[in-house]
């Protein structure tokens, strides 16, 4: 069933209750069918298309989630099915040994975008609104999702712990919390169960970007406000036109005429190992506070800027024969008060 530019292909859940009843492996993949489909599609954007999710890539030779899905045939139910099973195994292991890691449940899904074909695996924790239905056949324990989807999570929550794995190049996508492992806060998830490394999302190094530009401009420019519109209409403007930023290209951009800041900018990238990043951009969301620049005036007087309106050059900020700042707002047609 396709949606979204989704196929969700094979899908199967498994508890993992790790306090009270174990763990429980099904035989049976899920019906993805009808509000089931919506919401499995759903939790898996939430990880897959969100600028939130970090990326990595396994340690092949310590990782036994590498090793499964590498001898994994995707085409072959059987196959899924008993890669699924080991899978858990192995997480919920990992689960046993954590004093604060809560019970769950585990999702396996395959799906397919654009001609690739990805296995997601979705812990979804226990919550009063989280219900599944288990029953007993010839074949073994079944386990299946409810009907009864009102009652799961919501569709806008995204999981805590899930990652996204492209079956081609291994390559992942995963969102984690820290958990008490003998003692240590450990981001289990990636570092025990996945055995895989991870870098900053790009909606974290974006941030580290602005801040980074923001902090710059005040500490060589002071409270020149002209200079740091610039910065940040220069962000927004490749974004545009790019969907992507290029850290290189951007300090040459906006620093490359002065050495001290440029240095500084420089400096501050190496410092996250993000000299080198090209930080791709999927949702329009990620940007929202480029869009705009607040300016606060020492009289706590707010001005929000559109960017947009500020790139007309609507909008003149200039020093007065005193010093003082100026923002003149050109062809307003209407004022009103919201």
């Amino acid at each position: 069933m396709e949606n979204n530019d989704i196929i969700l292909r094979k899908a199967v859940l498994h508890i993992l209750d790790n306090c009270n009843k174990g763990m429980v492996l099904s035989n049976s993949p899920l019906d993805l069918i009808g509000d089931q489909f919506d919401f499995l599609r759903n939790i898996l954007q939430k990880v897959h298309k969100n600028d939130s999710s970090m990326y990595g890539q396994f340690y092949p030779d310590n990782s036994h989630v590498y090793d499964l899905l590498s001898k994994l045939n995707e085409n072959d139910m059987t196959s899924f099915m008993e890669t699924s099973k080991k899978i858990a195994r192995t997480l919920f292991q990992i689960m046993t040994k954590g004093e604060d890691i809560p019970p769950a449940d585990l999702i396996c899904a395959s799906f397919q975008e654009s001609g690739t074909i990805y296995l997601a695996l979705v812990k979804l924790n226990y919550r009063s609104s989280y219900i599944r239905k288990i029953s007993k056949e010839d074949a073994g324990t079944v386990t299946r999702l409810t009907e009864i989807l009102s009652l799961l999570p919501s569709a806008t929550t995204k999981p805590s712990e899930a990652a996204i794995i492209n079956l081609t190049d291994k390559s992942i996508r995963l969102t984690e919390k820290r958990y008490n492992i003998n003692g240590e806060k450990k981001n289990y998830f990636s570092e025990l169960f996945l055995c895989c490394n991870t870098s900053k999302s790009p909606k974290k190094k974006l941030d580290i970007v602005n801040h980074t530009i923001t902090n710059i401009c005040k500490s060589y420019d002071g409270t020149d406000i002209k200079l740091q519109m610039y910065a940040k209409a220069s962000l927004l403007k490749r974004y545009i036109e790019e969907k992507e930023l290029d850290i290189e290209s951007i300090g040459s951009e906006l620093f490359g005429n002065s050495p001290d800041k440029k240095a500084a900018f420089d400096e501050k990238m190496e410092n996250y190992d993000m000299q080198y990043d090209k930080i791709k951009i999927e949702n329009e969301s990620t940007v929202k506070k480029l869009e705009k620049q607040v300016i606060v005036t020492d009289s706590g007087i707010e001005i929000s800027i559109p960017m947009d309106v500020y790139n007309r050059s609507d909008i003149e900020i200039k020093h007065n024969l005193y010093g003082e700042d100026e923002i003149i707002i050109h062809n307003v047609n209407n004022i009103s008060i919201k």
